[in-house]
């Protein structure tokens, strides 16, 4: 296991190097002038504090050159300073983290906590009415684009029934809310969130379940006297190994769909910062979100092929090494 384990983490570094050539070069040739949230329209800086402002942030520089700079201080851990207010890159990623953080673990277990139930209730009876009604009823609420969802949701809890806060956290961006206000404001990001992958994540559990509990395990699970939560703690193992891997299609679109979710709400998260770096072209923002997001979703792949073998026995081999599939 500790080999394949430091397989996977030296493949990683190619791949974020990939990423982070690819998305310097994109956001060196956007539109706009980096330097225009910084320069007041009233009071212009002269010519020769201008030259040194982009001499400071080293935007006088070829793009090469740039990047080679930002890579050898990356990789000592400076992720250098926002173009925009010269505020260390690191403390604002420090910020926001918690709350990106919340609103994904939110959206998580809210899509766990529907499709879980679903999927096996579905599993049972497939062909029954309301099988078919709720997958139609989820698959709907899927393919509704995310930015739609939240104008929908907004318009209905928020404006109309006035339920549950329009926007933001209730709190300032320094601190937390009271656990009801937050509960309240988290309501509507955290579901908007959770309806693309509901779908997804029930039709996963279903066909999961039907595989790792087939109708003559669970006939003689019953006659054994087992019901409820006692049948679901008998097959909690074999229903946990496919669950494991449903994580690794859950969290990338996690972390894409909260850029449009934090945005639509105001949510003070790593995705709204993500918009702001990338529209404002503070590029070392924009890099250091785009390596912290690449890096959680090779993490999350890394730790579900972890916890796979960790759940099956069958798949480690006697040397601790991860089995090969068979041919």
């Amino acid at each position: 296991m500790a080999g394949f384990v430091a397989r996977r983490v030296l493949l990683a570094g190619p791949t974020l190097l990939g990423i982070s050539f690819l998305a310097f070069f994109v956001l060196s040739v956007l539109p706009g002038d980096p330097l225009a949230a910084r320069i007041d329209a009233d009071t212009p800086l002269s010519a020769e504090a201008e030259a040194r402002l982009r001499a400071e942030l080293r935007l006088d520089r070829p793009v090469l050159v740039r990047y080679a700079e930002w890579l050898v201080a990356a990789a000592r851990g400076d992720l250098g300073r926002s173009v925009h207010d010269g505020r260390p890159v690191a403390g604002i990623l420090r910020e926001a983290a918690p709350w990106t953080l919340l609103l994904n673990l939110s959206a998580l277990a809210t899509i766990y906590g529907l499709a879980l139930p679903l999927g096996l209730l579905q599993a049972r009876r497939p062909r029954s009415a309301w099988a078919r009604l709720s997958e139609g009823g989820l698959i709907l609420a899927s393919v509704i684009p995310p930015f739609v969802a939240a104008l929908l949701l907004q318009a209905l809890f928020a404006v109309r029934l006035g339920w549950l806060p329009l926007e933001g956290t209730g709190e300032p961006r320094s601190g937390f809310a009271s656990p009801g206000g937050l509960l309240s404001h988290l309501a509507l990001p955290a579901l908007c969130l959770a309806l693309a992958g509901w779908a997804f994540a029930t039709r996963y559990a279903r066909g999961a379940f039907a595989e790792a509990v087939p109708a003559s395990a669970l006939a003689a699970a019953r006659a054994r006297g087992l019901r409820g939560p006692d049948l679901l703690k008998h097959f909690a193992l074999l229903l946990a190994l496919p669950l494991v891997w449903l994580l690794g299609g859950i969290v990338p679109s996690l972390l894409s769909g909260s850029v449009i979710v934090e945005e639509a709400f105001s949510w003070p998260g790593l995705g709204r910062l993500m918009v702001q770096a990338v529209l404002g072209r503070d590029t070392p923002l924009a890099m250091a979100l785009l390596l912290l997001s690449a890096g959680s979703v090779l993490a999350a792949q890394l730790l579900i092929d972890i916890l796979y073998p960790a759940l099956d026995p069958r798949l480690r081999s006697e040397g601790g090494e991860t089995a090969r599939a068979p041919d």
